[in-house]
């Protein structure tokens, strides 16, 4: 579904700073699987995330989705096909505009505009019914700008937004980071059940080791840009926190940390 061939990966490059991230870096993803990425600062997890969106473009090697070489798309043409959650929740809607308005262009992603109105009224109603299910009370606040709604909100619905047309991807970085614990925790049971829901291809970066553990059909943890743990199955539900936790401490001592 999801391969990196032979990937390189140069930061600084010609400068005292140059660093190799990644070289001949192989990763592949099936379809359907919720991946969880963990990893330290600087172990590749975001450049792996920003490679497979068009956010980068690696030095060598191939990427392809479904089987079609994506190496050289630019990042607004993978958009048609790949979802994107950041971890600040202002990213990924127009805080000025409505939720209404919001979803109205999410779902016209990819279409051609024309003089019509940008929103359909007669689709509100529609949104709605996307929204309820969420708990959170969005359906009833459809004129409310979405800058006014709390961080939490507006993550679950840039997340709702992301999966609103058909994607092949999903990728989330960090999304629940910048939320409080209980936040954090809701959001990640509406990300759970949209995923698994819509079935969608996940690839999903955190700091959370619980999240990893709980979450997901596979569980991979990066280091200077290297898999050193890649779990699916069985295999991933041994994997418990204090594993996690105890190979993580014992890369960061190998680093001299």
């Amino acid at each position: 579904m999801l391969e990196l061939k032979g990937i390189e990966k140069r930061f600084n490059r010609g400068t005292p700073d140059e660093s190799v991230l990644f070289d001949q870096f192989n990763f592949s993803v099936r379809e359907g699987e919720f991946v969880s990425i963990v990893g330290s600062n600087g172990s590749g997890k975001t450049t792996l995330l920003n490679l497979v969106s068009g956010t980068l473009f690696p030095d060598a090697g191939k990427i392809f989705l479904d089987g079609e070489d994506i190496t050289d798309r630019k990042e607004y043409v993978r958009a048609r096909e790949i979802g994107r959650v950041f971890q600040d929740p202002s990213r990924g809607t127009a805080n000025s505009m409505t939720i209404a308005e919001n979803m109205a262009i999410a779902e016209n992603k990819g279409k051609a505009y024309g003089l019509t109105a940008g929103l359909n009224k007669k689709r509100v109603s529609a949104y709605r019914d996307m929204l309820r299910p969420l708990g959170l009370g969005l359906e009833d606040r459809m004129n409310t700008p979405v800058g006014s709604l709390s961080g939490g909100q507006r993550q679950v619905l840039t997340l709702l937004i992301a999966t609103m047309t058909p994607i092949k991807i999903l990728l989330l970085d960090e999304h629940t980071a910048a939320l409080d614990p209980k936040t954090a925790e809701q959001t990640m049971v509406l990300t759970d059940k949209i995923v698994r829901e819509k079935g969608i291809t996940t690839l999903m970066v955190t700091h959370n080791l619980r999240f990893a553990e709980q979450y997901g059909t596979r569980l991979c943890m990066f280091d200077k840009g290297h898999v050193v743990l890649d779990a699916a199955g069985e295999e991933k539900a041994k994997q418990k926190v204090d594993n996690l936790l105890a190979l993580f401490n014992e890369i960061s001592i190998e680093c001299g940390n």
